[in-house]
């Protein structure tokens, strides 16, 4: 039963989106990535979490984050709160930084926006 949760229909949707996300500074336009981040920090404001995260792993585990639970299954010994630090404050800054640097200085188009 538990695998069936691990990897689910919410695992799925999760993991497609954090695909997409990565892959955003190649196909989505810098400006639209700004909003997608004000997007995500008011969904934190919010709900005071990830929907999909609170979804798959219910509010008791605050500090779990998709990143986290699926690389520490990996075998990989991650600090829990770094990882939600890194998550939260770091990994959207590195998206829209990469965003920058291939579409401002590089100079490479992006098909929306």
């Amino acid at each position: 039963m538990k695998q069936q949760k691990d990897f689910g229909l919410i695992f799925w949707v999760h993991l497609i989106l954090i695909i997409l996300l990565w892959a955003s500074p190649f196909w989505l336009s810098w400006k639209l990535i700004i909003l997608a981040i004000v997007l995500y920090y008011l969904q934190l404001l919010v709900f005071k979490d990830c929907i999909l995260t609170k979804a798959q792993f219910g509010e008791k585990k605050r500090s779990t984050t998709f990143y986290w639970y699926y690389l520490t299954k990996l075998g990989f010994r991650l600090d829990k709160e770094g990882v939600r630090f890194a998550a939260d404050n770091v990994f959207p800054w590195v998206i829209l930084l990469i965003a920058l640097v291939w579409q401002v200085l590089l100079g490479f188009g992006v098909l929306v926006g």
